[in-house]
């Protein structure tokens, strides 16, 4: 199982890449959740502010979200969404302890909302901080009718990789299939787990659900050839390497792929 393990070491993935859950800002008074707020048309030159920075803050026109956000803040502290913005707005800029303050504003005035938490627990998993990230989204999946508590689960099951408890992360995993089938990461994960286990049949199974899902990327055809190795099916682990070279020929798996080739 050496070859495995040293799969996990390159298709690891950062905690849900940037799918950070922005929708519309500007807030009624007061709101019950940064969704309600982003969802309600805006009431004051404040939230108007908001508003507009989340709109720059979307075309990724950073110092025109900043000015917008900060004016909005100034004209009023109390808006959740301005808060949570600001911070994804500091986050881009680098400007991580301003960031992480603006977070927790945001949650001081709606305490526990999912996309906060959320979107929290992402900022913290990137920096590194794995157990904070960890109780945000503990939080999170607590509130049973938070919408996204199926991607709480998967960044819980990353997050235990991280920390080499793959009986915990393949909890979590499950946890997030059975909120929703749908989470390709999960079902990739599930798939590396169960073939570094040689639990064939059970990885081959969450690939091929992974596949109908996410068609062909580096991570899973990369997957699928130490899968068929295992299996010594060398007609599909050619098939699966001559899909790899053809459509990412500039990915870390093909180039390790080449590699390994003019090694033998």
């Amino acid at each position: 199982m050496k070859n495995t393990h040293s799969l996990s070491r390159v298709c690891r993935c950062t905690l849900l890449g940037t799918g950070l859950f922005l929708l519309v800002t500007g807030c009624a008074s007061p709101p019950t959740s940064i969704a309600d707020a982003y969802e309600s048309k805006p009431r004051s030159a404040a939230e108007a502010y908001a508003n507009l920075g989340r709109q720059y803050l979307l075309q990724n026109s950073i110092d025109l979200a900043l000015a917008r956000l900060q004016r909005a803040i100034h004209l009023d502290p109390d808006l959740p969404a301005a808060h949570h913005d600001l911070a994804v707005v500091y986050s881009k800029m680098g400007n991580l302890d301003a960031a992480d303050s603006e977070y927790l504003l945001a949650l001081k005035l709606i305490p526990a909302d999912p996309t906060t938490l959320y979107n929290y627990a992402t900022f913290l998993y990137n920096q590194g901080r794995y157990s904070d990230a960890e109780t945000q989204l503990q939080m999170l999946i607590s509130n049973s009718k938070a919408d996204n508590r199926a991607q709480a689960y998967e960044a819980l099951g990353l997050i235990a990789l991280k920390t080499n408890d793959s009986a915990k992360a393949e909890g979590y995993f499950g946890q997030s299939l059975r909120i929703a089938s749908n989470q390709p990461r999960a079902l990739l994960e599930l798939a590396q787990l169960t073939l570094n286990e040689g639990r064939l049949s059970q990885a081959r199974n969450y690939l091929q659900r992974y596949q109908d899902l996410a068609r062909d990327t580096a991570e899973g055809l990369w997957l699928g050839i130490f899968l068929e190795r295992a299996q010594g099916d060398e007609r599909k682990v050619a098939d699966y390497s001559q899909r790899l070279r053809v459509k990412f020929p500039d990915s870390p798996q093909a180039r390790q792929l080449y590699a390994e080739r003019i090694s033998h």
